[in-house]
């Protein structure tokens, strides 16, 4: 008869405790594990794998991209989409929320980048996430224009041209700045920088964009903090907005719940919503119950052809169109 493995006995049982504490719950590395307790680097290694064999260290995988076939299929053909990419949201607070989708979104744009590529970018906190989780292939040159002005110096998701860079960059592609305002409230200023050099330019490159990556901003008048660029917008436009129903915004461009246009006195240096519908690939990523009705009216207008989100929003977003038909 075999031999029987013999049973750690109270204290090496406390010290793969003490180790695995040390190495999974504060981030210390071995070597430093191994400094604090004053023995070696090898020994530390050993007692964690002798943690993991005796279930002491029990490692579970979370995928945060689970897929609802049956929902994914729903939401195509509801709304005619090209794809629909999910991400759970269960249990998670909204800052995790968009770093999962965001690296949904990173590992769907290098499946579908193709060399050559003329690529429209957009604003937001999760497009901003998705950008910082793309790896740096290098290997599918693109060239990556901004599709709205800046705003001075705002948060890091508004800061378009860093955002242009960063995703031209991780592909080994080329990218192109703005120098123009995103909101202006004189329409003298407004048309002497549509007549510009560059802004021609870049109104012309938006229309031979091959796709288009954008998150989507909702409107909320009862907290007008979730606008991050409020502070550009007039109260009269505002007002305006919340007369007209606005929901949502892509790009600065409101449109209401029926995905209609939206327009008010403050001029925007943006792609126009009929520019974006005709792009071939517009890749919207947002999610959070709070953006529903902005996903919702996004979908209706036909602005988006492939929607990356998480799976509580898609039911809310497809159960009030269905409700609102």
């Amino acid at each position: 008869m075999g031999r029987e493995k013999p049973m750690n006995n109270r204290y090496e049982t406390q010290l793969m405790i003490q180790v695995a504490r040390l190495y999974y719950e504060t981030g210390m590395n071995q070597e430093q594990i191994a400094g604090k307790l004053g023995t070696t680097r090898q020994s530390i290694s050993r007692l964690l794998n002798a943690a993991r064999e005796e279930g002491i260290v029990r490692i579970s995988i979370y995928d945060p991209t689970p897929v609802d076939a049956c929902l994914r299929e729903q939401l195509i053909q509801a709304f005619g989409l090209q794809e629909v990419v999910l991400t759970n949201s269960e249990g998670i607070d909204a800052g995790l929320l968009r770093s999962y989708l965001g690296l949904a979104a990173a590992q769907h744009l290098v499946s579908v980048q193709t060399g050559g590529s003329l690529v429209g970018s957009g604003w937001g906190r999760t497009l901003y996430e998705a950008v910082n989780a793309l790896p740096h292939t290098r290997s599918t040159p693109i060239q990556v224009v901004p599709m709205i002005g800046g705003i001075g110096d705002m948060s890091p998701f508004f800061q378009v041209n860093e955002l242009a860079r960063r995703m031209a960059e991780a592909f080994g592609g080329t990218f192109r700045y703005i120098y123009a305002p995103a909101f202006t409230q004189d329409a003298t200023i407004l048309e002497s920088l549509e007549r510009t050099r560059e802004v021609e330019q870049l109104v012309d490159l938006w229309k031979r964009l091959k796709l288009a990556v954008i998150g989507i901003g909702h409107v909320e008048f009862q907290q007008i903090s979730s606008m991050f660029f409020a502070e550009h917008i007039t109260p009269g436009a505002l007002a305006q907005l919340e007369a007209q129903g606005a929901v949502g915004d892509i790009c600065g461009r409101f449109y209401n719940v029926a995905g209609e246009p939206v327009t008010v006195g403050t001029g925007v240096i943006g792609i126009p919503l009929e520019h974006l519908r005709a792009v071939p690939e517009v890749i919207a990523i947002a999610g959070g119950l709070e953006k529903a009705r902005a996903i919702l009216g996004a979908l209706r207008g036909g602005f988006i052809k492939t929607l990356i989100t998480d799976t509580a929003t898609a039911r809310t977003v497809l159960l009030e169109h269905l409700e609102r038909r």
